[in-house]
């Protein structure tokens, strides 16, 4: 069975990977162009690219796969029997859906059909879900619309921000492909329609759930808003790990890890700046700074102690190292 891998970052490239590893015929990889990374701004290829390198299998990359017919002609040539989709980032067109006799498989990080589209597993933390997981489904021209072949659920913890969940995500990608594939290998059938029919897909209709859009990540998402529940803003925190921030007197202070401090007897500091508590300081404002827990702030219900943070131009330090970097002082405001 000839494969096409389909994926761009490095949740994708641990998938092919160990799809490689499991001695599936991968005769192709296709991938997002280079692209500008890190502080020096040099193209860097993407995960997959430099994955599928590695293992010695041919790479195309493509800036729009709809506009590219160089390319789609390319694969035609080849023949794949499937096409398996992680993460690649851009919508694949018909004609090229069609192309595998097998047909076109994606692995999608979201219990379907909640969270369609480009960012699942962000908006699953930030929406403060209980749970989340994989989806194999078989690809047609809706987005992420297509019948489920496999699925696998894991419970969203407290303490998980987007890479730990990405990575644990990561592994059950890989084994529900691997299964996938599999099912697919020893049914025989000779065209996608007979697969899913042998392997019992499921139609998302059937699926429990609503069906809802994750939306891609934009700049404004990753600014904290102090006026709105610690909950909340430790949600967003982690979903959008390590790039959330907060500004103070014009510098960009990314907040790593935090939690709400709901027990306020918990606070540092004398009882005169506990007692400030009860006259709802100000959101933002910070209410406690020492060498033991480091920055207390708070939002608009309950405070919430900053852990790690990293400032400007400056490396991830803790809560009460990032106040000596940033000359802050209790009553400071942040968001400013």
């Amino acid at each position: 069975m000839k494969i096409v891998f389909w994926g761009t970052p490095k949740y994708a490239a641990e998938n092919l990977i160990n799809l490689a590893k499991a001695k599936y015929k991968i005769i192709a990889v296709v991938t997002q162009p280079d692209r500008k990374r890190g502080r020096g701004k040099n193209l860097s290829p993407s995960p997959v690219k430099e994955a599928a390198i590695e293992l010695g299998i041919p790479v195309f990359t493509t800036h729009s796969i709809s506009k590219d017919q160089i390319t789609k002609n390319k694969l035609l040539s080849l023949k794949a029997d499937v096409y398996v989709v992680v993460a690649f980032g851009q919508i694949l067109p018909k004609e090229i859906l069609d192309q595998p006799k097998l047909g076109c498989w994606n692995s999608h990080a979201s219990l379907l059909p909640s969270w369609r589209g480009a960012a699942p597993i962000q908006w699953s933390i930030i929406n403060d879900d209980l749970k989340t997981g994989v989806c194999i489904m078989s690809m047609e021209e809706g987005l992420d619309t297509g019948p489920v072949i496999e699925q696998e659920a894991t419970v969203i913890n407290d303490s998980d921000n987007l890479e730990i969940l990405t990575n644990r995500l990561s592994t059950i990608s890989s084994k529900l492909l691997i299964k996938s594939l599999e099912r697919i290998r020893i049914s025989k059938c000779i065209n996608k329609a007979s697969i899913l029919v042998e392997l019992n897909a499921i139609e998302q209709s059937k699926l429990n759930g609503t069906p809802s859009y994750a939306r891609q990540i934009i700049k404004q998402d990753y600014l904290v808003d102090w006026n709105q529940n610690a909950r909340t803003i430790i949600k967003k925190i982690q979903g959008l790990y390590p790039n959330s921030y907060t500004l103070y007197k014009g510098k960009r202070i990314k907040i790593l890890e935090a939690i709400i401090i709901i027990d306020r007897s918990q606070l540092e500091g004398n009882e005169n700046t506990i007692n400030k508590l009860t006259k709802r300081i100000i959101p933002g404002q910070i209410i406690s700074i020492n060498k033991k827990s480091g920055i207390e702030i708070m939002t608009n219900d309950n405070p919430i102690q900053i852990k790690y943070a990293q400032l400007e131009g400056k490396k991830a330090t803790d809560g009460f190292t990032l106040s000596v970097q940033s000359n802050l002082n209790i009553n400071n405001i942040f968001g400013n």
